[in-house]
């Protein structure tokens, strides 16, 4: 049976949850991407192979562009909240998707995966580093 692309949403919380790990247990990559294929066997993860890369490749001007929007440092930033501010940022400069859509995803995670109040800053920082 072939595997089948996850969603863009089901892909955003995949890369969130792996940047989330990675920032917990210092998983490399290449490891957290052996789990991922155990975990999801009937998904192709290509896509969120080639983000964690890119994430990674790209990582001082993601944190910068957080650093720049916020009093908050990165270390003290929740790390789920730093996770879905890091794939949000991503997609901004990479993607053709409108930000609005890109921003209201990072809310959906925030709400879902964060703090009460987190949606709050995330959307607060996005929007100024859109701007």
């Amino acid at each position: 049976m072939a595997k089948k692309n996850p969603s863009p949403a089901k892909l955003r919380e995949l890369v969130m949850q792996a940047l989330y790990q990675k920032e917990i247990s210092g998983s490399s990559n290449t490891d957290l991407i052996k789990q991922f294929k155990q975990d999801h066997k009937n998904l192709s993860l290509k896509h969120l192979e080639i983000n964690l890369k890119e994430i990674k490749k790209n990582i001082l001007d993601i944190d910068s562009t957080i650093n720049k929007h916020t009093n908050v440092k990165i270390d003290q930033i929740s790390k789920i909240e730093l996770a879905i501010l890091r794939q949000a940022i991503y997609e901004i400069k990479t993607s053709n998707l409108d930000k609005p859509i890109i921003i209201s995803e990072a809310i959906r995670l925030s709400k879902r995966f964060g703090q009460d109040s987190s949606h709050k800053f995330i959307n607060a920082l996005l929007d100024k580093a859109m701007s």
